[in-house]
């Protein structure tokens, strides 16, 4: 180190100065100058969280998470202290939170807040997919499924959603089937549910119908349910690194399971794909794929990122989000109506004043029947299966309500603060349907009403899950007397916690309402171009 000090008369006269320092200054001296820098540090740093949202004071290193519970009823507690725009620092996580409808709609309009948090489980999904990719990878993603979705009927126009329609009642009539052969026989209807509605995006997304009792099914089921609790659950390893690393790895290896499923789908759909009939999702990304190889771009496809493994998370997702947001939310629907029989009484009796007992509700049956309709919006208020939405961060630091909202940041609306709302809801814990009637009796959703989000990262399947609830709903009302098993206590609104809300286990009777008809000799099934796996 002296020869090098030696051969630069800078670094030597520098050298100089230090010894100096060190060998003439007194050490009070050189404390003063610590405690000096230190303490404009520290200024410098509470200049900066005063222009931050408040908040609890919370320790160092850990923050507010040893007294953080439930996260959504702890952030409501605080949003009462605190005020509708707070903060609290979680680990070394700064989590920005918003509990008023009109600055979530400011916010999430803003394309600053398009991104996705920085943490060890978003590290796991690599940025791939399109529930937690950002930037240009998630717009072109956005636009071209927003596309090729309509073209399979996820749209409340054109020729596609007839095809759609179909599918969705091919499914509504095998559970209809399997619940008449359950002959009242108190059942937990959880299964049942999660078939019928995970056939509807298979269908879509992968030509695949799962069977009754079919064990694979039974796996990815347990998967999907595990990943949800994974990503819903407050770990201490998301905030504070290297605490947990055995979630990662429990992660990865849910991840590697699924994958492996999509991949030998995916490998059976290019050996057998014809251009000239396209068959699902798979179909249309293997020809995108290798329309981009052909055209020299195939380094630029996906923002460059691996195909197959793009390929395989949007199947994931998709998969994921479309079966475990319907199936909860009709699981509720039945959990309402076993505690509100006047409301059911109702919804029934529209069904048989419109529908009548020769034959089942249909789409088209839909803007004839506002009770039913708000009778599931009412549902989706009082559940909010996803209380927190999808957290969101900025990509650069941005102002909100005067408030600096630092990028990195964890951003997160408080939906079930704002559905539960007393301000903007008359007897917010009472469950009313007709609360979305106006004067004139016709259906308002208020700007206030936000289940599927808001924004620009809004859910993409909002039409498909609109009518898979309603059909699925409807039917089984216009179906069933459902009762609550003799003995048993009414099911509990104190939902499971994990990426959304779901009801805890409950049983019930199905018992078949006078003049119902039986579906099941004349289901109109048009499976024929679909792979079932499993069987009765």
């Amino acid at each position: 180190m002296i020869t090098m000090l030696t051969n630069s008369k800078i670094l030597w006269g520098l050298w100089q100065v230090l010894n100096y320092c060190v060998t003439r200054t007194s050490v009070p001296l050189l404390v003063a100058v610590g405690t000096a820098l230190l303490a404009a540090r520290l200024m410098a740093l509470v200049r900066e969280m005063r222009k931050l949202p408040p908040g609890p004071w919370s320790p160092p290193v850990v923050g507010y998470l040893p007294f953080l519970g439930v996260r959504h009823k702890t952030f409501l507690e605080l949003a009462r202290n605190y005020g509708a725009l707070f903060s609290a620092r979680l680990g070394n996580q700064l989590t920005i939170v918003l509990s008023d409808y009109k600055l979530i709609r400011e916010a999430f309009r803003r394309e600053e807040f398009t991104g996705r948090p920085n943490t060890p489980l978003m590290h796991t999904l690599d940025g791939l997919g399109i529930i937690n990719s950002e930037g240009r990878l998630w717009k072109s993603q956005r636009r071209f499924l927003h596309d090729k979705l309509r073209e399979f009927g996820v749209t409340y126009m054109g020729n596609g959603k007839k095809i759609m329609e179909g599918r969705i009642k091919n499914e509504v009539y095998e559970l209809i089937s399997n619940l008449h052969r359950s002959e009242g026989t108190p059942i937990d209807i959880n299964p049942l549910l999660a078939l019928g509605v995970s056939n509807v995006i298979c269908g879509i997304t992968m030509s695949v119908r799962f069977s009754q009792g079919d064990v694979r099914f039974e796996r990815m089921n347990h998967l999907i349910e595990e990943g949800m609790r994974l990503f819903g659950e407050v770990h201490y390893g998301e905030y504070i690194p290297l605490y947990n690393p055995k979630l990662k790895k429990k992660s990865q290896k849910n991840r590697e399971e699924m994958f492996a499923f999509y991949q030998t789908l995916i490998d059976e759909h290019r050996e057998t794909l014809n251009v000239n009939n396209v068959r699902d999702l798979i179909d249309v990304y293997l020809i995108e794929i290798e329309k981009a190889k052909r055209e020299g771009r195939g380094g630029e496809l996906f923002e460059g990122r691996d195909h197959e493994l793009q390929l395989k998370q949007i199947l994931g997702d998709l998969f994921s989000a479309g079966m475990e947001t319907i199936k909860s939310s009709l699981l509720w629907m039945i959990v309402f109506m076993l505690r509100n029989p006047d409301v059911k009484k109702r919804v029934q009796e529209e069904l048989d004043a419109v529908v009548g007992r020769d034959r089942l509700p249909s789409i088209e049956d839909m803007p004839n029947l506002p009770f039913t309709e708000t009778t599931i919006l009412e549902t989706l208020r009082m559940s909010s299966i996803v209380p927190l939405a999808t957290t969101h961060s900025p990509t650069r630091d941005v102002h909100l309500n005067g408030y600096r909202i630092p990028a990195g940041s964890q951003v997160v609306p408080l939906i079930n603060c704002v559905h539960m709302d007393p301000n903007l809801w008359d007897e917010p814990n009472k469950f009313n349907p007709s609360r979305f009637f106006d004067d004139t009796g016709k259906i308002r959703r208020p700007e206030y009403f936000m289940p599927f989000g808001v924004g620009r990262r809004m859910c993409l399947g909002d039409v498909l899950a609109r009518k898979e609830m309603f059909m699925f709903f409807s039917c089984m009302m216009h179906q069933f007397d459902i009762q609550m098993v003799e003995g048993d206590a009414p099911p509990s609104l104190e939902g499971t916690v994990g990426a959304t809300i779901s009801p805890q286990a409950f049983r019930v009777q199905f018992l078949s309402r006078a003049g119902a008809p039986l579906v099941g000799a004349a289901l109109p099934v048009d499976h024929a171009h679909l792979r079932h796996v499993g069987s009765h």
